[in-house]
């Protein structure tokens, strides 16, 4: 996939972060790997697992189903081994007080109207919807691991300028302490200096503590305690987008899918079911082993169901069908919002960070010869300080505009479904 190209500046060097337009090294697609063992996803994996097979058994269930039976029984008075028959048991009837049985039966559904095909395709549905739901679990994992590595990559970045700033206010320190000690200079550039020292300090100790938030979050998605973060921030191009193929709205509709299902079956479950039953039995008793009686049946049965209970049963089924054709709209409608929200983060941080990468290089040559001026003594120490915050502030920008353009495009993916196998692939390193 093709990235953004950004012209590198001298400011780049400063910043830590490479514009040429590569996407992120290795060691990203390393931890978005390492992401996928996420235990968070391996349950959803399990999940997926889970409907597939509940989908394979409803299949199975046009089959019917058969059990093996096996029983010994003492009675308190002789009883008939077997199943007597007037005119066709062989006289005498054989009789005994322990009977052993053993046989077989078998049951099979025939479908009328549509009972079992109604709970399959609630199965595939609940198949499909969990297959829906761990792509979305990884997507999030991933976008965790991607948006906690970009805000590491900012704050790098921001920490680095901000230092560098620090150091060259620590150079101003020491001069003005020198010349305020000769009387060249008045205690208040002293005062301003310190103060901006202080400013930067307590800058530094916010960069710290939102550093170890974005660690705490790689390390709950990809298991990363020590992660490396390489300086450039690198930002795909943003896909062509359709709220019809979203995930969102997939999700939805295989949601709808199986509300529908479920109302059918719990209808059809209220007529008449039909069913073939067979069973071979095998009876010995009163030491007549050599001589069993084997009995077979085969029948067609019907059963009417009277349920009230049943009855209220697809009548919530019913309502909770409409909730989920109501819901289906909503996430449709939810989604395109959220498409059009993305694209205009991602537009606006992408225009936003290629205007602050030439506006970081102007405020880098307006410092230098503010520098100079001060150096002259053309200028005050207030007007120097002032240029280098402003210089500071624009860098802080920048590095943030990179994150979010990048970060947006992450919460396309989620959106899109995107597999992970792409999302992984469109941050790799390119020549």
């Amino acid at each position: 996939m093709e990235k953004y190209d950004w012209q590198q500046t001298a400011l780049g060097a400063l910043l830590g972060i490479g514009l040429s337009g590569i996407a992120q090294a290795s060691d990203l697609t390393d931890l978005l790997r390492q992401t996928l063992d996420n235990p968070g996803i391996s349950a959803r994996e399990f999940q997926s697992q889970a409907a597939g097979d509940d989908a394979t058994a409803a299949n199975m269930r046009y089959f019917g189903q058969a059990s093996v039976f096996a029983g010994q029984t003492r009675y308190e008075s002789p009883r008939i081994v077997g199943v007597f028959a007037p005119g066709v048991t062989p006289l005498p009837v054989p009789v005994s007080n322990d009977i052993t049985q053993y046989g077989v039966n078998y049951h099979l559904p025939v479908d009328v109207f549509g009972s079992i095909a109604a709970e399959r395709q609630q199965a595939q549905a609940g198949r499909a919807t969990a297959q829906l739901l761990e792509r979305q679990e990884t997507l999030l994992r991933l976008h965790q691991t991607l948006g906690a590595y970009v805000r590491l990559q900012a704050l790098a970045a921001q920490s680095q300028a901000l230092q560098a700033e620090q150091k060259q206010l620590e150079v101003y320190a020491d001069r003005v302490r020198e010349e305020v000690k000769l009387g060249r200079t008045a205690k208040i550039d002293l005062s301003l200096v310190q103060s901006d020292l202080a400013r930067l300090a307590a800058q530094q100790a916010i960069f710290s503590g939102n550093q170890r938030a974005a660690v705490a979050a790689l390390k709950a998605s990809a298991n990363a305690t020590n992660p490396v973060i390489s300086a450039n921030i690198g930002v795909p191009v943003l896909q062509n987008t359709d709220a019809q193929s979203s995930l969102p709205v997939l999700l939805a509709n295989e949601q709808q899918k199986t509300a529908d299902a479920a109302n059918q079956k719990a209808h059809r479950n209220l007529y008449p079911a039909f069913s073939v039953d067979s069973q071979y039995a095998n009876f010995n008793g009163g030491g007549l082993v050599t001589q069993p009686h084997n009995v077979w049946s085969v029948g067609i049965n019907m059963n009417i169901p009277i349920d009230p209970v049943g009855m209220k049963s697809a009548s919530a089924a019913t309502q909770r069908a409409r909730v989920a054709e109501q819901q289906a709209q909503a996430a449709q409608a939810d989604t395109i919002a959220q498409i059009a929200t993305l694209e205009a983060n991602y537009q606006s941080a992408i225009e936003n960070a290629s205007a602050l990468a030439a506006e970081v290089e102007h405020r880098q040559e307006v410092v230098t010869i503010q520098r100079e001026k001060w150096h002259l003594g053309a200028s005050t120490m207030d007007e120097l300080l002032y240029q280098e915050r402003n210089l500071l502030d624009v860098q802080y920008a920048y590095a943030d505009a990179r994150a979010q353009a990048a970060t947006a495009w992450s919460g396309m993916q989620v959106l899109l479904g995107t597999p992970s196998a792409e999302y992984i692939h469109s941050l790799e390193i390119t020549p």
